[in-house]
């Protein structure tokens, strides 16, 4: 029994606007069950509000804006952690639910529930 897999090529777009924006491509992991992929995408300092995600055909794109609000009058010494937001895409080389998609974010983790469709299940063929 062979598993089907998601192709995770990435493209390098910038966006058309005055200065280039600067986009890094954030870690992440498919999971795959019978009924459903799974990616886990790490989106370090990105809230809920700042996630985009959309599905243009077969490529999943997902974004992570990432807010640099100094507390109260407080003023940044030093910064370690790194700045620019996330940009993630995929093309999925398998059909899916584009109505059932369910996504997450908790902890700086996306998570992200693509469920198979119906055409791309394996089925199992009853033997008389």
């Amino acid at each position: 029994m062979s598993t089907t897999e998601l192709d995770t090529t990435t493209t390098t777009t910038t966006e058309p606007t005055a200065q280039a924006h600067t986009w890094r491509r954030p870690r992440y992991d498919v999971l795959e069950s019978d009924d459903a992929f799974d990616v886990r995408v790490s989106l370090p300092g990105v809230r809920r509000e700042g996630v985009n995600i959309s599905v243009d055909g077969d490529n999943l794109s997902i974004t992570g804006t990432r807010t640099h609000a100094a507390i109260g009058r407080w003023r940044p010494l030093r910064r370690e952690l790194p700045e620019g937001d996330y940009r993630l895409n995929l093309r999925l080389n398998v059909g899916i639910k584009e109505a059932n998609i369910r996504a997450h974010v908790e902890d700086g983790i996306l998570d992200l529930t693509l469920p198979k469709a119906d055409t791309c299940k394996a089925r199992k063929i009853k033997v008389n």
